[in-house]
């Protein structure tokens, strides 16, 4: 599968002033917009992730995406780059990687002990749980984690309205260095993302070769 990576730096006054569908509202505006760079495909599967980083000058959306995009209405030329993965990229040894996840857990009782039909998902918060929750992950997508520490960066919960019903996200970062024990199943994560709430925003692997 030939992936593209496409970064959009889309400045404040923007941000700001964009009505139309909902804006820049939340992170399910975000979403749309995301999906602004694929237009005729009201019925197509989701094939894209998304990052959004504030970065202090203005917003970051990264879209990896297996179809090509297109540059949206909202997005000036100057501030939009895309460009295929190259092939070899997934083929080193190791790297420096950032993630920007949703860590959840899922349970099948309340608060009373009683038994749920249906399990939910809880956010995961203390720092432990977190390295025990991004060990889990690496052991299932072909890496090991280290040397050095797994740094766990608590992000702020991102409210968000869909359909006129209100969510919420929490974040957490994770950066460090992963060595690759399984290249194709690196590659999966490396396409299709790393655990829940892709849509909005989570879940893309960015990946430097050390």
């Amino acid at each position: 599968m030939n992936l593209h990576l496409t970064q959009a730096l889309v400045p404040y006054e923007i941000v700001a002033r964009w009505r139309k569908d909902g804006g820049f509202s939340d992170s399910y505006a975000w979403h749309k917009r995301a999906w602004d760079c694929f237009p005729g495909q009201p019925d197509a599967a989701r094939d894209f992730l998304t990052r959004l980083d504030d970065t202090g000058q203005g917003f970051r959306l990264l879209v990896l995406s297996a179809t090509p995009p297109t540059k949206p209405d909202w997005c000036p030329d100057t501030v939009w780059k895309s460009k295929p993965v190259g092939e070899n990229f997934l083929t080193h040894p190791s790297y420096r990687f950032s993630l920007l996840a949703n860590p959840t857990t899922k349970v099948r009782s309340n608060s009373k002990g009683e038994l749920l039909k249906n399990s939910r998902r809880i956010p995961i918060s203390k720092r432990e749980d977190l390295l025990g929750w991004i060990e889990r992950k690496a052991a299932q997508y072909g890496f090991t984690l280290g040397p050095g520490e797994i740094r766990t960066i608590p992000q702020p919960r991102q409210p968000f309205l869909k359909a006129g019903k209100p969510g919420l996200h929490t974040a957490t970062e994770f950066t460090g260095i992963l060595t690759v024990t399984d290249p194709a199943l690196l590659r999966e994560a490396f396409t299709h993302g790393i655990g829940s709430a892709k849509a909005f925003g989570f879940g893309m692997l960015c990946l430097s070769p050390t």
